[in-house]
């Protein structure tokens, strides 16, 4: 995928290893790379697709796809696991973790997610009084 517009991306750093970007391509069903199932992923696709250059990832919204909770799969089993389990499984298959998100999406639906750190949270957008 090409580099998205800032604002509608999530920043990784440090930048994606080939593996995490071969796997988070694969997550997401790109044409491009082996389609990967991962233990207790929360759908068939991923909504998330890490640009060419791995310092971002963009949300490619589909139905059935929550953008949230992949988002926050993502963070816990392949970008900064933590966990004993999730860190051993990234480990084997030579995922370097310990990224760190930054940034803020708006999403379909008028809902914001915003991810600092290893943190995701979502927000609903206040309507517009205005007519």
């Amino acid at each position: 995928m090409s580099h998205p517009d800032r604002s509608q991306a999530v920043r990784v750093q440090p930048p994606l290893a080939p593996e995490e970007d071969e796997l988070l391509a694969g997550l997401a069903g790109a044409a491009r790379v082996v389609r990967r199932l991962w233990p207790g992923q929360p759908g068939p696709r991923s909504p998330w697709l890490p640009c060419e250059k791995g310092c971002c990832l963009a949300v490619e919204e589909r139905a059935g796809a929550d953008p949230v909770v992949w988002l926050r799969f993502l963070v816990q089993e392949v970008l900064a696991p933590e966990a004993r389990e999730a860190k051993a499984r990234a480990e084997r298959l030579g995922l370097p973790g310990g990224h760190r998100l930054d940034g803020r999406v708006l999403l379909i639906g008028g809902r914001r997610l915003t991810v600092g750190g290893r943190q995701v949270r979502v927000m609903d957008e206040p309507q517009s009084t205005e007519r």
